[in-house]
């Protein structure tokens, strides 16, 4: 293991009962690479299991273009985060928390060898 998987393992040990590796919240998109590629996600919320995303894509990860809200359940083992939609297939995002704080979410579109990535800042809540 290389140090910085070190350093991330110590850090999400270290804050597993701050949050600090958890999703629980509210996220919102600030970035994409390739630069302006549409990303399934805008915003996402992480509450107790279950979750609200909205963005640009239907349930089954296809690009619609039309901004739409997909609710259900979700799981995230430290790399992988899937999203069960009530109304479409299991989506899988290759995920990592970043030590500032953002996360790097990467999704392989469906029937394409293409895929994007999007770092996503959480949502301060309005006071």
């Amino acid at each position: 293991m290389g140090r910085r998987m070190r350093q991330f393992a110590l850090l999400c040990s270290a804050s597993i009962f701050t949050s600090g590796c958890a999703l629980s919240g509210s996220w919102r998109a600030e970035s994409t690479h390739p630069p302006g590629a549409p990303f399934p996600i805008n915003e996402i919320t992480f509450d107790q299991g279950k979750y609200t995303a909205t963005g640009l894509f239907t349930p089954q990860g296809e690009f619609s273009g039309r901004r739409r809200t997909t609710t259900g359940d979700y799981s995230f083992n430290g790399f992988t985060l899937k999203l069960r939609p009530g109304d479409g297939p299991e989506l899988s995002y290759k995920t990592a928390r970043r030590l500032n704080g953002k996360l790097s979410m990467t999704f392989h579109l469906p029937n394409q060898d293409q895929s994007v990535t999007a770092v996503l800042a959480p949502v301060k809540p309005a006071s």
